[in-house]
C-alpha cells in the first residue's frame, strides 16, 4: 500500500512541476512567433514588348487591360492592378509587369464562373479572348508568370 501511494505522490510532484513548466515556456513560445503573416497575393506577369510595338501595346494596356481589371476590381477579385516598368532590364528580363493583387485565390468553381462573368463583360467567347492574344504576337511575348505572397510584418 505505501508503494502505491509513493507513486501517487511521485505522479502528483511530476504534475506540478510540468504544469509550472508550461507556464514558464508559454512566454518564451509567444516570443518565438513568427513576426511576418500571410498577405495577399500578388500575380506578376512579364511581358517583353517587341521593338516598334511599345506604343501599341501601351495603348492596348490603358483601354481593354485597364477595363478588365476594373471590372475584376468591381466584382471584388482583386483589390489592386498595376504596370510596372522595367526600366534597365538585364538581357531577356521583360519590359514591363503587369500586377493585379488578391486577398485569395479562387477556388476552381469560382474561376469558371469568373471565367464566364469576364466573356460575358466583354461579350466574346473563349475563342475569340485568344485570337485577339493571339494578334498580339506581333508587339509582345509573354515572358514570365509569377505568383507571390506577401508578407505582412505583425504589430
Amino acid at each position: 500500500m505505501k508503494v502505491s501511494m509513493l507513486s501517487d505522490l511521485q505522479r502528483l510532484a511530476l504534475a506540478m512541476v510540468g504544469a509550472l513548466a508550461l507556464s514558464v515556456s508559454l512566454p518564451a513560445t509567444a516570443q518565438e512567433e513568427n513576426p511576418w503573416k500571410a498577405g495577399n497575393y500578388w500575380n506578376v506577369t512579364g511581358i517583353h514588348v517587341k521593338d516598334g510595338g511599345g506604343l501599341k501595346y501601351a495603348q492596348y494596356l490603358s483601354a481593354e487591360w485597364v477595363k478588365n481589371q476594373e471590372y475584376a476590381k468591381s466584382q471584388g477579385w482583386i483589390s489592386d492592378f498595376m504596370v510596372l516598368s522595367n526600366t534597365h532590364p538585364r538581357e531577356g528580363e521583360p519590359n514591363l509587369y503587369l500586377v493585379t493583387i488578391a486577398a485569395s485565390l479562387p477556388s476552381s468553381d469560382e474561376a469558371d464562373k469568373r471565367g464566364r462573368m469576364m466573356r460575358e463583360f466583354n461579350k466574346s467567347t473563349v475563342a475569340q479572348m485568344q485570337a485577339q492574344s493571339a494578334g498580339r504576337l506581333d508587339i509582345r511575348e509573354v515572358g514570365s508568370q509569377m505568383q507571390l505572397r506577401q508578407l505582412v510584418l505583425r504589430k
